[in-house]
């Protein structure tokens, strides 16, 4: 495990990204790209660059489905008719979305031409509650139409399993729903719809505005003689301290209420401070344990990033200790005390997107206004433990070459856990739509300036660019909107070892006026 990631625990945070010499020519135009300048991606003839990284992706199955009105519906008071309406409409959901399940998971078996596990090459996932109602109406005819929308995560290219045909822009699938004592059944056309959501940045302004950016990792118990738990946070440790965190204390003496481990980093030429608090079940004595969750609730209340490590399933909440069991469980999620200001929370334990970012946002505090969650689709090992854990540490915190924070999007960060070692467990991030397309940093007016080097382009993550006419500064971009008019959200780079340069925003015509 330590070798798969022996790569983030060198050069402290010292990301090496590549330049081109005076002596090479920018493959787009011709031109010798000046030193200190990066070359352009090639001409795309106005193509617009649509990546996304990742290997899930959520989607909905939206139709209408008709049923019978309740019996003696005509003759109910209004309030009634609204609630047997209502139980109708649900009954009937419940029923299509079980036929739904059923008819995308026999897709997938076929699919995988019977391979399954982690050697299946497509998946699905519906969580709890999938299904939604998006209108009920009394026909004419006595019948309801109820339209409804069904939720699922599955393998990327899940669309062209279920609906290999197309209807114009649509793929739509049809399914037979029987129900006693209608013994013909329903032919139902289904849509299915891939998710709008694009890459983001996380919103490190907000995260950094206070000059603290505080990082909470609680490792929760475990059941296993072996205690993995306590060899990742063991082994978190002491690698932060072998990569020169100071502060905080060696694993052995590390109590709940130890100095955190800290690390300064630099975001627009100002000093930022990096804490790190680690917390796990054996800091404390049986009889203490109200302190591990006094601990996590704590940095619920005022992290900025809050990292859980553990056991996990529906309804289990966080599962601090084992011996004896001690958790904040999922009911009380709706009553913590949770700040209003933007947070990440990364929840890295078995399954835990089905229901916990359900019950996260039961907290009045909470909504993807001020909150990114990212969760596990699938059964978590304990292995990835070793790995996740540091990498979001190491991408969260990652500098350039002049020690600036370099803004790494979403779907970067995901691709550097999501790895082929790794690839059924699936992690995403939930929250996305609101997150910023452009660097977060500040950037405004920076694209297409002059520049020598990159430190000339203000924040980390905007590059100086090599342009026919001269080097100038790109903007870190996720999309072409962002953008604007007359620009394109362009990677620089297909290497597979620098997937973390971000994009940047580039002219199309390759000319900066």
């Amino acid at each position: 495990m330590r070798q798969l990631i022996t790569f983030c625990l060198c050069a402290a945070f010292i990301v090496p990204v590549a330049s081109c010499g005076g002596d090479d020519r920018d493959a787009s135009t011709g031109a010798e790209t000046p030193d200190g300048a990066h070359a352009l991606p090639p001409l795309q003839d106005g193509k617009a660059d649509n990546y996304v990284s990742t290997n899930a992706r959520e989607f909905n199955l939206v139709g209408t489905t008709y049923v019978a009105l309740p019996e003696g519906f005509a003759d109910m008071e209004p309030e009634a008719q609204e609630a047997a309406l209502a139980k109708t409409a649900e009954a009937r959901l419940s029923t299509v979305a079980r036929a739904l399940r059923s008819h995308i998971e026999q897709v997938i078996r076929d699919a995988n031409g019977g391979v399954s596990g982690e050697d299946a090459q497509y998946f699905t996932y519906f969580k709890r509650g999938a299904g939604e109602l998006d209108g009920v109406e009394v026909l004419e005819d006595g019948r309801v139409a109820v339209s409804f929308d069904v939720e699922l995560v599955g393998s990327y290219h899940l669309m062209s399993k279920v609906s290999p045909e197309t209807q114009g822009q649509r793929r739509t699938f049809t399914i037979e729903v029987k129900e006693w004592p209608d013994p013909d059944g329903e032919q139902i056309e289904v849509e299915i719809k891939g998710s709008d959501s694009r890459d983001a940045f996380p919103r490190y302004d907000a995260l950094f505005e206070d000059g603290v950016f505080d990082i909470a990792i609680h490792f929760g118990g475990d059941y296993n003689s072996e205690r993995f738990d306590l060899d990742s946070a063991r082994w978190t440790v002491e690698t932060m301290i072998a990569d020169g965190w100071e502060g905080g204390a060696p694993f052995d003496d590390l109590k709940v209420d130890s100095p955190p481990f800290t690390r300064a980093l630099k975001v627009e030429g100002r000093a930022l401070e990096v804490r790190v608090k680690v917390v796990h079940s054996d800091m404390v004595e049986p009889v203490d344990e109200a302190l591990l969750s006094e601990s996590m609730k704590a940095s619920l209340a005022a992290a900025d990033v809050v990292i859980y490590s553990g056991h996990a399933g529906e309804n289990a909440g966080f599962i601090l200790d084992y011996q004896p069991r001690h958790e904040i469980p999922a009911r009380d999620f709706a009553t913590l005390d949770l700040p209003e200001k933007y947070q990440i929370y990364v929840l890295d334990g078995c399954r835990t997107y089905r229901t916990y970012v359900d019950d996260l946002l039961k907290n009045p505090n909470k909504s993807f206004d001020n909150l990114d969650v990212v969760t596990t689709v699938n059964t978590t090992p304990f292995a990835v433990g070793y790995q996740v854990i540091f990498q979001f540490l190491y991408w969260f915190t990652l500098t350039d070459n002049d020690g600036g924070h370099l803004p790494l999007s979403w779907m970067t960060i995901l691709r550097g856990v999501n790895t082929p070692d790794y690839k059924s467990v699936h992690y995403g991030v939930h929250g996305i739509d609101d997150d910023p397309k452009l660097n977060p940093h500040a950037s405004e007016g920076i694209a297409c300036t002059p520049c020598s080097t990159d430190a000339d382009c203000g924040a980390g993550g905007n590059l100086c660019l090599g342009y026919g006419g001269g080097a100038a500064c790109g903007v870190a971009c996720t999309t072409d909107t962002a953008c604007g008019e007359g620009y394109r959200c362009a990677r620089l780079t297909d290497d597979e070892d620098q997937f973390y340069i971000p994009k940047q925003c580039v002219r199309r015509d390759y000319v900066c006026l």
